[in-house]
């Protein structure tokens, strides 16, 4: 099928469909907001449709909606070029803030209700405290019903970026999530998603790391599915270079901003100022840091918001890797964004959740390049996390 893209503008009226544009790279992304690159010939039909706030839906998928933020117009002796970019829809949360005097805080309960609570106050039907706040809706928000997933726990947030909370939120809990159009109701609903277990280890599946350990090359590579249904639940993915659907692998194990114990300080000032310990590691393995709570006074709650905050600071495994898609392990179809998989790599084998997918388009070729586990932090995210100080 060829690739194409179709055109909306913000009433989600259809304006025209590109289909020989030069490449496309869109990557989704499990926890917070991806991006896109779109580079086209100016000259092009419906070029002219490329304009910021548009919205862009990949091969008709309603859940690969983008939006137009950059237009950038190259023009050489030999050609004009676009390069259109912007964030996926998930990116609208950006526009928002946690707008409240005192701290937006929600009692104890499933991870998919603390995700709604703060795109419905803050999106959907805003308030600021106890005063709604029509002005910050966005008319074409909806929220898909509940369906209780996710740990339980409880979360307060004050003054930061909606998006960024939903992500923190989603880090937190493995819960991730999306925003899906509806073209029926020419609007987009917000919603969680879980994500499969997919991995060999899932629960009454006597299959194990270490029994693949043992397998040879042309063992792995003609092990399929037939071989595991048995009495596990989904059908089993295993991306390997051995099977040779892990291709470039590279792996990230890193300790540099890993922190175990924190010294978290709350409201007061010099030697009458709130201090509590969260952490018991000991000597080499201890790894110390000083945690900012300035506006807290409740010990109970400085320690809770502490644990956050020192959950930070882990130790980063991460691998990437393109894959080459193989019959019963093809993207979308076997397996997806957010689902828990079984990679090996020189013989080691880990279960990782899918948290990245980069998509590349180019003359109706996909090229996909997955990320798996731990997201590996820019310069700037650190830089961010080094400065962040709650506002008192």
């Amino acid at each position: 099928m060829k690739n194409c893209i179709e055109i909306m503008n913000p009433d989600f009226e259809l304006e025209g469909i590109i289909t020989n544009f030069e490449s496309l790279i869109f990557i989704r992304n499990f926890y917070e907001c991806g991006s896109f690159e779109l580079t086209i010939n100016k000259n092009k039909v419906n070029t002219d449709k490329l304009v910021k706030d548009n919205f862009l839906i990949v091969n008709k998928n309603d859940e690969k909606v983008l939006i137009i933020d950059k237009v950038v117009d190259e023009s050489n002796q030999n050609s004009k070029t676009l390069k259109i970019s912007g964030p996926c829809i998930k990116g609208i949360t950006k526009r928002r803030i946690i707008a409240t005097n005192g701290y937006d805080r929600v009692t104890e309960t499933e991870a998919e209700n603390i995700q709604k609570h703060y795109i419905k106050k803050h999106m959907v039907e805003s308030y600021y405290d106890e005063t709604r706040t029509p002005e910050r809706d966005i008319p074409f928000m909806k929220i898909a019903p509940s369906k209780n997933r996710g740990i339980r726990t409880v979360w307060q947030a004050r003054l930061t970026n909606l998006h960024d909370e939903e992500k923190h939120i989603s880090e937190d809990t493995g819960l991730g999530w999306n925003i899906i159009l509806n073209r029926n109701e020419k609007c987009c609903y917000f919603d969680s998603i879980e994500g499969v277990d997919r991995t060999v280890n899932q629960v009454s599946n006597p299959t194990t790391h270490e029994m693949l350990s043992h397998m040879t090359h042309e063992e792995l590579q003609a092990y399929t599915h037939e071989q595991l249904r048995g009495n596990i639940e989904h059908p089993y993915i295993i991306f390997s270079e051995k099977k040779k659907n892990l291709l470039n692998a590279k792996i990230t194990d890193d300790n540099s901003n890993y922190k175990n114990v924190g010294y978290a300080a709350g409201k007061g000032e010099n030697e009458d100022r709130l201090i509590t310990v969260i952490g018991n590691e000991t000597g080499f393995n201890r790894r110390e840091t000083f945690i900012d709570l300035n506006n807290i006074e409740e010990p109970d709650e400085l320690n809770s918001e502490g644990q956050k905050s020192l959950a930070e600071y882990k130790i980063v495994q991460s691998i990437e890797g393109n894959i080459r898609e193989i019959p019963n392990m093809e993207y979308e179809k076997d397996w997806n964004l957010g689902d828990l998989v079984t990679i090996e790599s020189d013989g080691i084998y880990e279960d990782k959740r899918i948290i990245q997918v980069k998509e590349i388009y180019e003359r109706n070729n996909i090229k996909i390049e997955v990320g798996f586990g731990d997201k590996i932090p820019s310069l700037a995210e650190q830089i961010k996390k080094m400065t962040k100080r709650p506002i008192a």
